[in-house]
Order: C-alpha cells, then structure tokens, then sequence
C-alpha cells in the first residue's frame, strides 16, 4: 500500500472523527493529529495511527467531553445563528449536549458548513471509512479494526484503498 495514499487516507479519517474523538477526551484530540502528522511516510506508523484511533472510539463519551465539543462545534455557527437562537443553544448545552450536537447535525445537512457534512459526532455509525481526493480522483478508506482490537495488534488491521470515481478537482 501506498504510504502517501494511506496518509491521505489518514488524513480524510481524521476529518470525519475529530470532533467524535473530542466526545470521548479533548486530550487525545492533540494526541491524534500530532501523532498523524508525525507517521507521515511510514506505513507501520500509520497502521499504530489508526488502531489508536480505533481504540479511541471504544471508549465512553463524558458529559465534559460532549459539553466542551458542543461548544466547540457552535463556534461554527457564531455569525451564522440569529443571538437569541445563539444563547438559547449554549445555554442548552449544560444540560443536554448531545441533544444540542444532534441540533447542529441537523443544520450542517441543511445548510452546512460542508467541512462537517462527513463528520462521525453527527452519525452514529463505527469509524470505518472516509472520502477523500487525490489527482482528480475520489478515493475511499476502509479500515476494519475488529481483529486487531480483539488481539490488542495493530499489524490485524485490515486497511483497504479504492477509488470511487473520477473528480473535477485536482487534490
């Protein structure tokens, strides 16, 4: 497998499960993204990437994890949200951020922004895949983690590449 293409890959999965990571602890947010940028070019090392990932998605969302990417997610919407529906929301997410997350699924498929479309915290589905382009090409990443997770070995990963159709835009 390409590491270019697998860090690209890496890249698109990152995209779409940032901010479900930041439901379970903003701390491996940072974690994450250093770690991708720094496995660039070495397939071991992206394979390690995205089996902690994987095993970050395992774990339990908290209340102060929901709550800080709740607020995280309505900075999107600062200028875009009349003031009253503004407050209305982050005082809601005191006591219901989930609820305010899935709110703000709600308007990312209706009116955007187009960044967040892809994103896992509004589906509820496993991390599995992600889109991305690549020299007039759409690729998809597929990654099954079951195997590796239940022998606790990132080389189980089974990771798969594949075009999807052709682009207008280069990436």
């Amino acid at each position: 497998m390409s590491p270019s293409l697998l860090y690209l890959g890496c890249e698109a999965l990152w995209r779409d499960t940032k901010y479900a990571v930041m439901t379970r602890n903003y701390a491996r947010v940072g974690e994450l993204s250093s770690s991708l940028r720094e496995a660039r070019g070495d397939e071991r090392a992206l394979r390690a990437w995205l089996y902690r990932l994987k095993c970050v998605e395992q774990e339990p969302m908290t209340l102060p994890a929901l709550r800080n990417t709740a607020y995280h997610l309505l900075g999107y919407w600062k200028r875009r949200l009349p003031p009253e529906d503004r407050q209305r929301l982050a005082q809601k997410v005191l006591d219901d951020p989930a609820g305010v997350i899935a709110e703000l699924g709600d308007r990312v498929r209706r009116d955007g922004p187009l960044y967040l479309a892809t994103s896992y915290v509004f589906r509820a589905q496993p991390w599995n895949e992600a889109a991305f382009r690549h020299q007039g090409t759409l690729y998809q990443i597929a990654v099954d983690a079951e195997e590796a997770l239940a022998a606790s070995d990132p080389e189980k990963l089974r990771i798969r590449i594949h075009p999807v159709g052709q682009t207008s835009e280069k990436g």
